[in-house]
């Protein structure tokens, strides 16, 4: 990069955001499906009350670094990776880069976790609690606001 001077300069960006969905997020941790991407936490352990230690760049590294096998042995590498619950990515691209942290850069795509969550488990949770019928009556009597705005 070159500044007003016109001198050039090699700049290192810090790895600060990465938002992305469920899916990606453990494809960039290096993890399973149905593994959290943040925590060292899985399938089996998500609703637990226990605290589980987030998924840094150190224990990621340093579990890829104990796989000993030959990488292009597919099936061999995979068998490496899974008591890890690592999903085969030998070479993270953040693994050189300076402060870089899955468990703090990974997030979610607000909306779309939002979404989930309202869909997924608060509306499953009033439908047990009320019965499906009583609630699409109260949703059915909310008032419609009307404030003069168009909608396009």
């Amino acid at each position: 990069m070159s500044d007003p001077v016109g001198n050039l300069w090699y700049c290192f960006t810090h790895l600060v955001l990465y938002i992305v969905d469920t899916p990606e997020a453990c494809m960039l941790a290096c993890v399973h499906g149905n593994t959290s991407p943040v925590t060292t936490a899985m399938y089996k352990d998500f609703g637990d009350p226990y605290h589980h230690l987030p998924r840094t760049v150190t224990t990621t590294l340093m579990q890829l670094s104990s796989i000993k096998c030959d990488i292009l042995d597919v099936d061999q590498y995979f068998a490496a990776c899974e008591p890890f619950r690592l999903s085969s990515v030998s070479h993270p691209f953040w693994r050189n880069w300076l402060l870089a942290e899955p468990s703090k850069f990974l997030t979610p795509k607000s909306l779309h976790e939002w979404h989930y969550q309202f869909w997924d488990h608060d509306v499953c949770w009033c439908k047990q609690a009320l019965g499906a019928a009583e609630l699409d009556f109260q949703f059915s009597i909310i008032p419609h606001i009307h404030d003069g705005a168009c909608a396009y």
